[in-house]
């Protein structure tokens, strides 16, 4: 329904343009602009609603890899104690690759901050302005003849003078 509405507006924004009506042409390009925003804003909402809904099918799924990774863990912390007294280099190692295993745990749930950048200036609504213009210019020139070239008319004059 906004995009509907967008094509209202700017269809009169370039009717504006085309009677030199800047007034009423700024305002509905200030709406327009407007609307646009909003449709940016639901835009962004949209996506960081999927966003979320693939973060929490993503801790769903590492959830059920804790569960797996859970057991692995403790079995380590168990090994280490016992390999720690005839083995000192393998309580290092098992250090390291618990460390390593709680280090992928912790980045895994830690999130980004969604960013929604919803941020619209009168450098919008110049741009809307520009935009109308163009469509205006072009559409009366699909409504006029061109003017023709002084070369066509001096080779038609030519022509008729033989």
């Amino acid at each position: 329904k906004l995009h509907e509405r967008d094509a209202q507006l700017f269809k009169r924004i370039v009717a504006a343009m085309q009677q030199h009506d800047t007034s009423a042409s700024r305002v509905l390009s200030n709406e327009l602009a407007e609307i646009r925003k909003v449709t940016k804003m639901l835009s962004n909402a949209r996506m960081a609603l999927e966003q979320v809904q693939l973060r929490l099918t993503t801790i769903h799924d590492l959830g059920d890899a804790m569960v797996a990774i859970g057991p692995a863990m403790s079995t380590m912390k168990g090994l280490k104690s016992s390999l720690g007294r005839f083995m000192p280099e393998a309580d290092s190692e098992l250090n390291a690759m618990t460390q390593t295993l709680s280090g992928l745990m912790m980045d895994s749930l830690a999130g980004d901050a969604f960013n929604v950048d919803s941020d619209i200036s009168s450098e919008e609504t110049e741009r809307i302005l520009q935009e109308a213009s163009a469509v205006a210019e072009q559409q009366i020139g699909d409504r006029f003849p061109s003017v023709p070239s002084p070369s066509g008319l001096s080779s038609q004059s030519s022509s008729t003078l033989e």
